[in-house]
């Protein structure tokens, strides 16, 4: 159970990190752009401006993607969980069951005694 936990919480790590990473990207192309339409003149920066703006929009993509796949896997981690939830009551089902049983078994043979 803290195995899965602890693989929860490095996976969430892991995607948190990426999208980190996204949003100092994106921060960096809008700085960018900020200082082309400043420095530069008229065309120029309506080429780059078309340039940056399709990177913001495919950052924006990647960061949707991202957001969704974060979704998909808290979902998968939570099916684990309750599928781990499941197993642990079908063992703990069975101990109930296997216990009295060695016990019943136990009983029986100290009562028809042991071959020496």
């Amino acid at each position: 159970m803290v195995e899965v936990c602890r693989d929860i919480d490095q996976g969430l790590d892991a995607l948190n990190r990426k999208i980190d990473q996204q949003n100092k990207r994106l921060r960096e192309l809008e700085r960018n752009q900020k200082e082309c339409c400043e420095n530069k003149d008229k065309n120029k920066n309506n080429n780059t401006n078309n340039d940056l703006e399709k990177r913001v929009k495919e950052l924006e993509k990647t960061s949707e993607a991202l957001k969704k796949g974060i979704v998909e896997t808290l979902n998968n981690f939570a099916d684990i969980e309750e599928t781990n939830g499941s197993f642990t009551k079908a063992f703990q089902g069975l101990y109930e069951i296997v216990i009295p049983l060695m016990e019943t078994v136990s009983t029986v043979i100290g009562f028809l005694g042991e071959d020496d």
